[in-house]
């Protein structure tokens, strides 16, 4: 029974779920795949895609304006970043001190892989003098 509950509100959970937002018709999908990868400069943890605040919409707007320019992600992306700097990326750049951001988790992995293989590698069998005293032992009745 126990079980069925747990799963009954696994499955809720997931149904719970909000489901990614489709682009309005008025903007194009192309719109909001260079706006997922911008930050919304007021909204915490959310993309410019996501966020219904008065500068994410200008910021889909801008993308939207400058997409039909003529202009390619790469200089719409520079322009958001001399606007608001570095951070307004949500995929931090992979050069000068952003790049501890994605050296360091690979490296803590790394030695977490090598502190596993050190704890749990094979360690050397015991001597057969030992292990031949230790079935005397257990052989003999308990005084």
């Amino acid at each position: 029974m126990r079980v069925w509950a747990l799963l009954f509100f696994l499955v809720l959970g997931v149904w719970a779920q909000e489901k990614p937002a489709s682009p309005p018709p008025d903007l194009s999908p192309e719109v909001f795949a260079i706006a997922r990868e911008l930050r919304c400069p007021v909204c915490q943890g959310e993309s410019a895609a996501e966020s219904n605040s008065g500068v994410a919409v200008e910021m889909r707007r801008i993308i939207a304006e400058m997409l039909q320019e003529g202009k390619t992600e790469e200089e719409i992306k520079a322009f958001f970043v001399d606007r608001y700097g570095e951070w307004i990326l949500y995929e931090p750049p992979r050069r000068g001190v952003t790049l501890w951001v994605w050296v360091l988790p690979v490296l803590g992995f790394a030695l977490l892989g090598l502190g596993l293989f050190a704890y749990f590698r094979a360690k050397k069998p015991l001597p057969p003098e030992l292990l031949e005293e230790a079935e005397r032992r257990l052989k003999e009745p308990p005084a």
